[in-house]
């Protein structure tokens, strides 16, 4: 029997298994054809129906396939293959992932959930941030030209702030901001050719938009807006496809209550400057040279305290109140019961009994206050009932415990057939299936992974060792070299206009600029006052039958210049603190603690 198994980046493996055998080996075939050695543990397979729609595998509550049981109970038809999915079961945090093909697996459900809206970022910045990290990992550099414009409104109300601030603020301490191209009115002929581009954008938005096009783009020409309510030049705007910084500008941050808010309001939220700030975390990544490995990395260490990660949300209503809806969480870290407008969290060390019977289910755990607190819902189907009885039973057992107990590992049901027969044989394994797949903890999956590393003779040290260093840290430390640099230079240069001035000063009085040379000797090395008084050449002792001056070229001509400005000021400073008055005299200021540098000249 053929398995078509779909992948977090969207291709298609096919892989041949017998029907009879279990599940697990459907997964290790997909994972062998993927480059993943070990790792298994973390994913699994979730059955797609025929006539399903495409994205029914990415929602929250998921049909796990329980890989100990036969592969044959999950189709009905043999002759057309199976179709299942492949995603992320367990979410562990990037530093604990060994294999650079499972982080990418990792990296690409990720990516999906975070456009889908099941990840949503904590505020606009973390958004930015994350974008510009999808960027860098996505194989995006950063191109400034590519950066869009600020939007005009914004630019306005800087230039406002700006001047009304001009007073207490230097100019220099404002952030640079790049220019804005100016936008002109088109020609009556291009004014045209717009008309027609919005006739034929609006005649196609019942279609599906083409590549390269945003939704919104559909949605602002389809509706009643007309041409003399916005300038030809925005109409133009819209009409072009977004650029990249606009399609990974996608993400949104969870608002409180975000059920009920409004996709206008949020619009307004969002800051003008949205994408620019996305470039702007984009040029950062780029100025440390992140690689696209590193890029995944951090991701998946982001993602990490994001709402929604790893969970899966089971709804229900409670059976003492049928009209009281609530919903139930099952993340990495415990459960979190909504109830009407009131929030439980419930770690996985306080949850003392769960148990699932048919389509109810019935929770047990301690409250805040140490009091024994019951939930009892009812779920839409027995399905839904075991796979939140199952989420919890595993979930616990990864992430809180050292290992998995037998009680999990042996836990089974029967069907009919193999009911029937364990009345003669209790031992049969005929119709048995087991509710739990789990066999390790995420502990005991990490030792196990670097041990079959290991034995492989793959170093796996260097690998984990190359993305430990953090964004913010590597940026910081190249501000640091940078601001290095710039002390070296500047140290080289005020090195360099010394050994100038010493070069281009008469070494007889140590004071005047060469500017004399002798004849027929040709040797520069004295003043104009000092050549005067020679009669034979200081370094070659031959006699002097004339003088003659020189000129320094340009170069020389500005530093000597600015040693004669400083010698000047220097002296003017020592003559005047020679004038000053003494403290203890009639009218006499005391002497400041540096005067140079309160003098002005």
């Amino acid at each position: 029997m053929w398995c078509l198994v779909n992948l977090p980046n969207g291709t298609t493996s096919g892989v041949q298994c017998d029907p009879k055998r279990i599940s697990q080996e459907c997964l290790e075939k997909v994972c062998a054809d993927l480059g993943i050695i070990c790792e298994t543990d973390y994913f699994g397979l979730i059955p797609v129906r025929v006539g399903d729609h495409a994205d029914v595998d990415e929602c929250s509550v998921k049909q796990w396939i329980n890989l100990r049981n036969p592969l044959h109970i999950y189709t009905n038809d043999r002759t057309h293959p199976l179709l299942l999915s492949l995603r992320v079961k367990f979410w562990v945090p990037a530093h604990l992932i060994l294999q650079s093909s499972v982080r990418n697996l990792f990296y690409m459900q990720a990516r999906q959930e975070l456009f889908d809206g099941h990840l949503r970022p904590t505020s606009w910045a973390n958004a930015a941030y994350l974008a510009a990290l999808l960027l860098q990992a996505d194989g995006y550099k950063y191109d400034p030209v590519k950066v869009p414009p600020a939007p005009v409104g914004a630019i306005e109300s800087e230039s406002v702030c700006r001047s009304s601030t001009a007073g207490a603020t230097d100019v220099t301490d404002l952030p640079d901001r790049r220019p804005v191209p100016q936008l002109r009115r088109p020609s009556k002929r291009k004014c045209s050719e717009i008309e027609c581009k919005r006739g034929s954008v609006s005649s196609q938005s019942s279609a599906s938009p083409p590549i390269g096009w945003h939704l919104d783009d559909l949605g602002s020409h389809s509706g009643g807006i007309s041409p003399s309510a916005a300038p030809a030049a925005e109409e133009l705007a819209k009409a072009s496809p977004k650029n990249i910084y606009h399609r990974y500008g996608a993400l949104r941050p969870a608002f409180e209550g975000d059920d009920d808010v409004a996709e206008g309001q949020r619009q307004l939220a969002q800051p003008t400057e949205y994408h620019q700030q996305i470039a702007g975390e984009h040029e950062k990544l780029s100025l440390i040279k992140m690689s696209a490995t590193s890029a995944q990395y951090w991701l998946l260490e982001e993602i990490c305290s994001l709402m929604g990660y790893g969970e899966e949300i089971f709804d229900g209503v409670t059976i003492g109140e049928p009209a009281v809806v609530c919903k139930i969480s099952v993340s990495p870290h415990g459960l979190t019961i909504v109830k009407d407008d009131e929030k439980y969290s419930v770690p996985f060390t306080a949850v003392k009994l769960a148990k699932s019977i048919k389509r109810s289910f019935r929770l047990t755990y301690m409250n805040e206050n140490h009091v024994e607190t019951h939930v009892e819902l009812k779920l839409p189907s027995h399905r839904t009932a075991a796979s939140l009885y199952r989420a919890i039973i595993e979930k616990h057992e990864f992430y809180s415990c050292e290992t998995v107990r037998p009680i999990v590992t042996t836990q089974f049901i029967r069907d009919l057939k193999g009911t029937i027969a364990s009345m003669f044989n209790e031992d049969t394994e005929l119709g048995k299936r087991y509710v739990f797949d789990i066999k390790r903890t995420c502990r005991e999956v990490y030792d196990a992974a670097r041990r079959t590393l290991h034995a492989r003779g793959i170093e796996i040290s260097n690998k984990v060792e190359e993305h430990t260093e953090n964004p913010a840290d590597a940026l910081g430390r190249l501000k640091e070299t940078q601001r290095a640099q710039r002390e070296e230079y500047a140290q080289l240069e005020r090195l360099y206009d010394e050994r100038i001035r010493e070069a281009i000063t008469c070494p007889i009085c140590a004071d005047g600029v060469i500017d004399t040379t002798f004849l027929p000797c040709g040797h520069m090395t004295a003043c104009r006052a000092c050549a005067e008084q020679c009669e034979r050449c200081p370094l070659c002792r031959s006699n002097i039958e004339c003088i003659s001056k020189i000129f320094l070229p340009p170069l020389l001509q500005s530093r000597k210049s600015t040693t004669a400005a400083t010698a000047s000021r220097v002296l003017l400073q020592e003559e005047y603190l020679s004038a000053a008055p003494d403290p203890g005299t009639v009218g006499g200021l005391p002497k400041a603690p540096h005067p140079v540098a309160t003098l002005v000249l």
